[in-house]
This record gives structure tokens, sequence and C-alpha cells, in this order.
């Protein structure tokens, strides 16, 4: 693949440098470069209900089976959103959060959970469940991107958007797994649609607004990205005239009425005030937070930060580096590595091309955004600047349209490119990779828990170790999730018979437990632990690296 990767980046940065110059060329000499390409309408229809059925079969094929195990925070969402749909708190008891206490040290954002709540109650709690939210908003994701494109640069480039956004490595990733943080590029592109549409049908332009206050809720640095993003879109369409002060200001109003819960939230946090509780929700505050450390303003050394944001947003977007395991397959990057020189080119055209359409001005502020929060955002990767790949793709898109137009019979070349990396792609995803991300998402581990959720066992030992050495708070949630656990209990409330929650779950490095093998109890272990045990005395099943131990009747 790295040999591949190196010939298809070189064609790709050689025909892009070839038509621009080609047109730059043209337009020196006030020629009309040629006319662009046609695709008859059954040929379109084709070509979009080709790119509609991969774009649902790679989301969708083993979905929650692949990822294998479960990640920690999308655990930890699912446990609250399980409370929140049988009590309508979060596993702490805290009645309808703005946003989730999580770990205390570091809060998580709540529409995830809210959105779980459905599937969890018709359904009960699982992998499909607390995966349901990210894939539908995925896919809403890639139909609002499709009819942007159309509404903003015409039909045929729509066309391309809709088979490059199918097969998008960043897109089919992140829309099989649950991390809070992924539904804020889905609600912004829906919002910027509906506020491009709204230029002309004022109702979309308002509900525009309410997509936008709901990415408050997906995404802490929504609050000094979200409201940048729409000072920046007013500014540009009053003085276009675009839109009348009347309507900035009932937008305005919309957007308030939306997301000032989880604006005063930010504040309360800021400034240290105690938490409010109202019949309908909490605005929670958290002493413990330390999320101001990820902020380039709240940094010790601003320069030597900013120029370490600087690196770290140009290797997660431009080079595409390696990210997080769950982030990117190696090899393949978020975008195809072969890629860029297409975004790059796209972004040429788009402030040549178009830079009067209010649209393509709006996916330029959309960019500029994601631009913005790289910068801002200390240490970036893949899930931290996730606002900016739909621009990105947009760019690509355009990139790719351009180039067609532009070198007679390439889209032919264009397309093999891209069907060959994203059919070596998913065969990598499904088999090579998925056993990484078994590995990185604690399959083994949950296995182990599982098998033992309906155990009639006093007590349950389970390793601190699942994560890194002494993670009990990994182990905890993972339990919680695997385990179904009822937040009431949790909380303290115990069942008559029944030992509390504190007294009959330990999540401890075994080397730190007295083992007692007359105790009615059961062991979760690494491999390594097995020699603290009289292995004679228990019935033990291995799930890879770990072991369940539970006392011989």
């Amino acid at each position: 693949m790295e040999v591949l990767n190196s010939i298809l980046l070189w064609a790709a940065m050689i025909i892009c440098a070839f038509a621009l110059y080609k047109n730059y060329e043209l337009a020196g000499k006030k020629r009309k470069p040629g006319k662009e390409i046609s695709v008859n309408t059954n040929v379109y229809n084709i070509i979009l209900g080709t790119a509609i059925v991969l774009a649902l079969f790679i989301r969708i094929y083993k979905f929650g089976s692949v990822p294998g195990g479960f990640n920690q925070d999308g655990a930890m969402a699912a446990v609250d959103a399980k409370a929140l749909a049988d009590y309508g708190t979060d596993r702490y008891g805290m009645h309808m959060p703005v946003h989730l206490t999580a770990w205390g040290y570091g809060q998580m954002s709540a529409l995830l959970s809210y959105l779980m709540v459905p599937f969890i109650k018709l359904f009960g709690l699982s992998a499909v469940t607390a995966r349901m939210p990210q894939l539908i908003m995925s896919i809403a994701g890639l139909v609002f991107f499709y009819l942007f494109v159309k509404d903003v640069f015409g039909k045929k480039a729509a066309l391309i958007a809709a088979a490059f956004a199918a097969v998008n490595p960043w897109h089919i990733l992140q829309s099989r797994w649950a991390l809070d943080c992924n539904l804020y590029p889905h609600f912004f592109i829906i919002g910027v649609y509906l506020l491009n549409k709204g230029l002309t049908r004022r109702v979309c332009l308002y509900l525009s607004m309410v997509s936008f206050g709901l990415c408050m809720y997906c995404y802490g640095i929504s609050i000094y990205t979200m409201p940048l993003f729409l000072i920046a879109a007013c500014v540009y369409l009053a003085v276009t005239k675009k839109i009348k002060i009347m309507d900035a200001l009932i937008c305005a109003g919309v957007y308030l009425l939306v997301s000032w819960p989880f604006i005063l939230t930010m504040i309360i946090n800021f400034l240290k005030l105690d938490t409010i509780e109202t019949p309908f929700f909490t605005i929670p505050y958290f002493p413990d937070s330390v999320r101001s450390n990820d902020i380039l303003f709240f940094s010790d050394n601003i320069g030597e930060q900013l120029i370490a944001n600087i690196k770290s947003l140009a290797n997660t977007t431009l080079l595409q580096k390696k990210d997080l395991p769950w982030n990117d397959v190696e090899n393949f990057g978020t975008m195809y590595l072969f890629t860029m020189p297409f975004a790059v080119t796209g972004l040429i055209v788009l402030i040549r091309k178009y830079r009067k359409s209010a649209g393509a001005v709006l996916a330029l502020i959309f960019l500029l955004t994601g631009i913005w929060c790289g910068l801002t955002t200390n240490g970036v990767n893949v899930n931290r600047i996730n606002i900016i790949y739909y621009p990105i793709m947009l760019m690509a898109v355009l990139g790719i349209y351009y180039v067609i137009n532009t070198i007679k019979n390439i889209q032919w070349g264009v397309a093999a490119a891209y069907i060959s990396a994203f059919v070596i792609f998913s065969v990598t995803y499904f088999t090579s990779y998925a056993d990484i991300l078994a590995v990185n998402f604690f399959k083994d581990f949950g296995d182990a828990v599982a098998s033992v959720k309906n155990s009639d066992a006093d007590k349950f030992y389970i390793t601190a170790d699942s994560q890194y050495t002494g993670a009990s708070n990994v182990s905890e949630i993972l339990t919680l999730f695997y385990h179904e656990t009822d937040a009431k209990y949790y909380q303290g409330e115990t069942p008559e018979g029944e030992l509390p929650f504190d007294e009959k779950y330990t999540f401890k490095s075994i080397k730190d437990i007295d083992i007692d093998p007359s105790e009615n109890a059961v062991y979760v272990i690494t491999a390594g632990d097995l020699s603290y045990f009289d292995q004679t005395l228990y019935d033990i099943e291995r799930f890879g690296n770990y072991y369940t131990l539970s006392p011989k009747n």
C-alpha cells in the first residue's frame, strides 16, 4: 500500500498542477476551456444509487461487532444514557444534566447520551443501541453534505460529493462507534446547509440555528468555535445584504434559546459558581475540571503552544500522519493520502471561481473555523478537529470536479484510484484493523466481564489493569456497561439481600487483593495474575489475555 500511496500522491500532484496551469494558460489567452463532462440522467442515477448502497453497506455491515469491544468514553455515554432512560438522571443521580460529569476531571457532552435514550428504552443497552445515534447522524451528514454541494456547486459536483463521501475513511470510521464529540461535524453540516437554504427560504434560516444550537451539546470546543462561525457568517451575509438585521436578530434569539443552558454551564465553570438545578434540567459546576488546560489561551507559554498547535494541525490534516488507532487506518489517513492535492486545488478554485457565491463563502468560513479550532485547541487529533473534515471533503470534491473538467478522460483514472483504495481499505478495516481495534476497545476484557454478568457470586473482583496498571475507572465503567448496572444500585440504593455496589464490586490490581478461596467470589484477571491463585480450586475460563475464575462447587 505504501508504494501505491506514493504513486497515487505523485500522480494527484501532477494532474492537479497541470489542470491549474492549463486553465491559467487558457485564461491568459482569453480562450474558453472545453465543455464540462456531461452525465445523462440514467448514468447519474446509477452512480448515485451505487454510492448510496456502498455508503450504507460499509457503515452497517457487522455493525455492533466491528469494532469489537467498546471504547470507555462510549461506554460512559451509554451508561449515563441508560440511567437517563430509567430515571431521568445520569449515573450519579444528577437530574437531566446539560453536561455530563463523566470522569469528573474531564466532562462529556450530553447530546449523544440523550440520543441513545430511545434506543436503550426500546431495545435495551447493547453495542448496537449505544452506537445507533452516531450511525444515523453520520448518514444524515452524508445526505446534507450532498444537498449542500448540489445547491451551491451543481448536480455534477454533488454526484462526486456523494461518491467521495461514501468511501471516505474518516467518515466510515467515526460512524461505527460511539463518541460524543463525533456528532459535532454532522450537526454543523446540517446547519450550514439550512443556513444557505435559508437565504431563499426563511424558515430554513431559523431551523439552521436549531442545528447550530444543538452543536453546543456535541462537544465542549463548540463554545469557542460555533459562535465564531456564526458571527463571521452573519457579518458576511449582512454586508452582502443576503439577510436583514431583523433576520439576524431572530436567528440569534433562536440560537440562544437552544444553546443558553450549555453556555451558562461554561460560564458557571469559568467563574466557579454553584450548580443550578431547575425542574427541567441541571446546569452543573465541575470543581475538579481540568479541561481549560486544552485551550491555547490558558497555556503557560502561548507562543510555544501555538507553534506546537500549528504542527499538530498540519500533521492531522494536510499530512494525514498516523493518529490514534480508532481515528484512522494506517496507510489510508482520513481522506486517503493522495486526496490533499485535490483539496488544495479545490480551495484555489473556490476562491477564484466561486467567491461571489454565498454558499461557497459559507463553506470557506466553515473551513476557517476548523483551522481556528486546530490553532486554539492544544495538540489536536482527528477527534478534536473533526469539524474540519466536511470542508476538506468539499474542497477535495471541487478539486476533483475541476480536474476532470479540465483534463480529457482523466475521470477514469481518478475513479480507478479511489475504487482501488476503497477496496483495499474495506478489506483492511474488517480484518487486520478490526483486530487492532478489538484490543484498543478491550474486547477480551469485555467478553470476560460479560460472561459473569449472571453469576450468583456474592462479590466480583475485577482487575484494574484493563487500559493500564491501576485504571480502576476504566474497568468500572466497562463493567457498568456490560452488566447493565442499575443507576440507583450504583448510587447506593441496595435491594434486600444484596450487598451494596461498593462492597460487591472491587476494582483493583489483583496483586492488591487478599484472595480468599472460601469466598463466593468471581475474579476477572489478566493472564499475568494467574500465579496468585491455586488453580485447582477454581473453574477457569479464558478470554484472550483475560481469565475469569469462580470457585468450584
